[in-house]
């Protein structure tokens, strides 16, 4: 089946818009009693872990670092799925590492539209959490994310020490430490 770009966008909004609704309404509603601000920093952490539930389906799945392979097999066989609400490459710079740049985020439009990106931020810390709780079996890094001004989203994921390279000390986000 072929998708058109016309269709593709309609339904990445469609879905950024679907999960943003409801916090646009309890952000409306509890800004008029504490303020934006106050009503951000409160719901801030409750959107990552949100966010993090939803991101957890985006990684594949391994047991243990030693299948690393496995894993970037497994995020090339995802494009398919994924590839309807992002755009976006997928690089091996070399054998221990495997690198997704997203081009689009659905879910940060949505929040641009909503007229609540502060949250952004918080929606983007949901792939640290799932970083630290699969830091077992690989290593995340990240220079930048659209939701919080960058052209693009990357996802780097590298074989962990145990497995003969890296390093498992990670350094996380303030939020999640």
């Amino acid at each position: 089946m072929i998708v058109t770009k016309k269709t593709k966008n309609r339904l990445r909004i469609s879905v950024g818009l679907i999960v943003a609704f409801p916090v646009a309404i309890l952000t409306q509603l509890t800004s008029f009693i504490i303020g934006k601000q106050r009503t951000i920093k409160y719901f801030g952490p409750w959107v990552t872990i949100f966010a993090a539930s939803l991101q957890n389906f985006f990684p594949p799945k391994i047991n243990k670092s030693s299948e690393f392979e496995l894993f970037k097999s497994k995020v090339k066989d995802k494009q398919r799925i994924w590839g309807l609400l992002y755009d976006y490459t997928i690089e091996s710079p070399d054998n221990n590492t495997v690198q997704l740049n997203i081009k689009n985020c659905p879910f940060a439009e949505a929040l641009k539209i909503l007229k609540i990106s502060e949250f952004g931020y918080y929606v983007c810390q949901g792939d640290w959490k799932v970083a630290k709780n699969n830091s077992d079996k690989w290593l995340f890094e990240r220079r930048g994310s659209i939701a919080t001004g960058g052209k693009i989203c990357d996802f780097t994921y590298k074989k962990i020490k145990d497995a003969g390279y890296g390093s498992t000390q990670h350094q996380y986000p303030p939020l999640l430490r």
